[in-house]
């Protein structure tokens, strides 16, 4: 039996598989691929330091490149849409150098110092400087680098003595002055093997005055001052705490930051972000550093919550953390990784997504939606993908129509003989014998 398929069915087939086939890695995810770490030749910076060891000196180094978490998360793109104006975020960690660091001049503010009181105004230990440049450095003439919300203000806020280390006390009171100072977001870069009832009142506190609370899922840059042991395995905080947003890192990859979690206590992320070899400005001055840790990766997330905010300045602190969580890349995917949670952040849908809850007719007695019963929207790829997709697409498109003419065009002129057909077409009949068909007028 001849098969009922015509020439184009028969051929476009393999025609375009073996067209999609050419283009390699059409559907792979963007980002930086591993080895594209930003410059090594930078200095590091650590969330302590050791005792008895001077301050973090300043940097005298700097990098011209485009930071790979920058790329990684299409920053630039988010940037068309909202820059974070009008937004404060509060960093409790280790302070700020509020006077002496370009990027941060007219984006940072001290509040208050609640170890050893007083107003922030310097920072020994570099790493709330970091973390506040990640969130709100503004761009530098010769430097890629900025923030993720250049235009967002940033409250330093400190929670630890001189080297860098807390108590779960401490960061309560630390907290505290972030949901006083009226913070909207609040990133706390320190973590605690545990919550006694002031800590956990604090956050509830700070989570009913509407802010979004974000913390690393790891304590691993606190050991020596947290208490807890390399060995010992649970939940740290205030990560752990109901309604907080805990953040893990991926490195250029995207991958899971495996040797933070191995490490010491640890608390099931809800989000990931880049974590590992970040740049960021440093104390002391212009110069730039390296970073890495899941409080790094807290900060991308606050950032991406202060572009949020202040592109949708309607929104709860639940429905933006909603937010962050329904659009980050992968939220839609197989079963999550343990070490990177339902997804990456995604500044760009985080900003851009319509979410389907969004649409409800009747929103609850309160005026707002009910948040935790939305679902997730299916991801957007990264932005290198989309478009590398939307170039296979036109070249299938072209397979596509050159097939049709293989299939259909050429062998009709051939049974032409490569003549003009009729102007008049179908309502003409046909040009020539060969190409009439026989039928029931046509036989004797």
């Amino acid at each position: 039996m001849r098969s009922s398929r015509s020439p184009v069915s028969r051929t476009l087939g393999p025609a375009v598989l073996a067209a999609l086939l050419l283009v390699p890695n059409a559907a792979s995810p963007a980002g930086a691929a591993p080895g594209d770490e930003d410059s090594p030749s930078l200095p590091g910076i650590r969330a302590t330091v050791a005792d008895g060891r001077p301050c973090t000196a300043k940097s005298a180094k700097k990098s011209s490149r485009t930071p790979w978490a920058q790329s990684f998360l299409g920053i630039d793109r988010a940037w068309e849409l909202s820059r974070g104006a009008g937004v404060e975020v509060a960093v409790v960690g280790t302070g700020a150098d509020t006077s002496r660091v370009p990027a941060l001049d007219g984006r940072v503010t001290g509040g208050r110092d609640v170890v050893a009181g007083g107003t922030v105004r310097d920072d020994c230990v570099g790493y709330g400087t970091f973390l506040a440049g990640l969130v709100a450095g503004k761009p530098q003439e010769g430097l890629a680098a900025a923030g993720v919300a250049p235009e967002a203000r940033v409250i330093a806020v400190r929670a630890t003595d001189k080297a860098g280390l807390t108590t779960p006390e401490a960061l309560a009171d630390g907290i505290g002055a972030a949901t006083a100072s009226g913070a909207r977001i609040i990133h706390v870069a320190l973590a605690v093997p545990s919550a006694p009832r002031k800590l956990k009142d604090a956050v509830a506190a700070a989570l009913k005055a509407g802010a979004v609370v974000v913390a690393p899922a790891s304590a691993q840059e606190w050991e020596s001052g947290s208490g807890a042991s390399r060995a010992e395995s649970g939940p740290v905080y205030p990560a752990a705490l109901p309604g907080v947003l805990a953040v893990s890192s991926v490195g250029p990859g995207g991958e899971p930051d495996t040797q933070g979690a191995e490490q010491g206590p640890r608390t099931r992320p809800r989000l990931s972000a880049p974590g590992v070899s970040v740049t960021g400005p440093g104390p002391g001055g212009g110069g730039q550093f390296t970073g890495g840790g899941d409080a790094v990766a807290g900060a991308f997330v606050a950032g991406t919550a202060a572009l949020v905010l202040s592109y949708h300045p309607g929104l709860s602190g639940e429905q933006i953390a909603h937010r962050l969580e329904a659009t980050a890349y992968g939220a839609m995917g197989d079963a999550p990784d343990p070490g990177v949670g339902p997804g990456v952040v995604d500044p760009v849908r985080a900003l851009s997504a319509v979410l389907p809850e969004e649409h409800a007719k009747s929103p609850s007695p309160s005026g707002t939606r009910n948040a935790s019963a939305a679902h997730a929207v299916p991801p957007l790829d990264p932005p290198t993908a989309r478009d590398h997709a939307l170039a296979v697409a036109g070249g299938a498109v072209a397979v596509t129509l050159l097939v049709a003419f293989l299939a259909v065009v050429l062998p009709r002129g051939r049974r032409r003989g490569w003549r003009a057909g009729t102007a008049g077409g179908p309502a003409g009949g046909p040009t020539s014998a060969a190409d009439r068909a026989p039928g029931p007028r046509d036989g004797s």
